[in-house]
């Protein structure tokens, strides 16, 4: 099995952190979000990061980060941890095939950190990867797992993809016509992303789902969870042929397409991340903890990193 993995070394007396990305994204996702493509290739995942600019120069903008965000690898590298993490070869398939790359990424990490504790941690339906993992293969050396928003309840959001057409009629009108043959593309890819296998695993009723909460986790594995409880995902700014300015946030205009008796938890300020609600990220039988971000900054959060780092030590 070929797969993209990232190694580093680290300190001898410190244990192997191995990452796993969630749905749809790559291994940049943990080393460098400028990399990561997101909205169905129109941003880099820096779009989650990023604060509203008020007047940009382009026509579309979806702000710009904080410079002092910090991914989890960094943090940890530069804490002495030994780290692995690898792209998913099949990032819209089943979690079976993602776990089966899961076996053979950590064969790699025991043979090159012989005897070293190991912790996992995922971020979104990484978390998810790893936990069914935990519960159905062997587990020899993995002293704990970490998720970050991950769904383990289920995502009421994979039901409602069929309000992403208004949404993404609605842009279509206001944004300039130059920008939306670029727009019509990433829409187009969304909607393939959202009518995956691997969505459909994450409905709350789905078989996976249920069969997720039969078998509880070995009980030497130490469980932490987090959770997000501001559901504002992104924002798009948009320089009107007028001259003068639109922000368009996200889940505003999703949460316009859908009647009010039926909004997600997962869009609900204090519920959610947008995409996941708090009350499903929480991991059955460990320590969890909610903070106000989105699903994207929980695992670029200073606070989040903080408390994974005294939970690794």
């Amino acid at each position: 099995m070929k797969l993209q993995l990232k190694l580093h070394a680290g300190r001898p007396d410190r244990p192997v952190v191995l990452l796993i990305h969630g749905l749809n994204m790559n291994n940049y996702f943990w080393l460098d979000p400028e990399k990561c493509q997101v909205l169905g290739g129109l941003a880099p995942l820096t779009v989650f990061l990023a604060d509203v600019v008020a007047k940009p120069e382009n026509t579309l903008s979806f702000g710009s980060p904080a410079p002092h965000i910090r991914g989890l690898w960094t943090r940890l590298q530069e804490e002495g941890f030994s780290l692995a993490s690898w792209t998913q070869g099949k990032p819209l398939g089943q979690i079976q095939a993602a776990m089966n790359e899961l076996a053979a990424v950590l064969a790699t990490v025991r043979q090159r950190w012989p005897g070293v504790k190991i912790f996992l941690v995922g971020h979104s339906r990484g978390g998810l990867i790893a936990r069914r993992f935990l519960q159905q293969e062997e587990h020899g050396g993995i002293a704990g797992l970490v998720t970050i928003c991950s769904p383990h309840a289920g995502s009421g959001m994979a039901t409602f993809t069929r309000y992403l057409k208004p949404a993404g009629t609605f842009l279509k009108k206001i944004i300039p016509v130059k920008s939306k043959a670029a727009l019509a593309q990433a829409l187009e890819r969304l909607s393939f992303f959202l009518q995956s296998p691997a969505i459909a695993e994450l409905e709350p009723g789905s078989e996976f789902m249920a069969s997720l909460q039969q078998a509880p986790l070995p009980r030497p594995i130490r469980k932490l969870s987090f959770g997000g409880t501001s559901p504002a995902l992104f924002h798009v700014t948009v320089r009107l042929p007028t001259g003068s300015h639109r922000t368009i946030r996200f889940p505003d205009l999703l949460a316009a397409a859908v009647p009010s008796n039926r909004l997600p938890k997962e869009l609900t300020p204090g519920l959610g991340d947008a995409l996941v609600s708090a009350e499903s990220a929480q991991l059955p039988g460990g320590a969890h903890y909610n903070f106000p971000v989105n699903h994207v900054k929980a695992a670029y959060d200073s606070e989040v990193h903080r408390v994974i780092l005294d939970f690794l030590s």
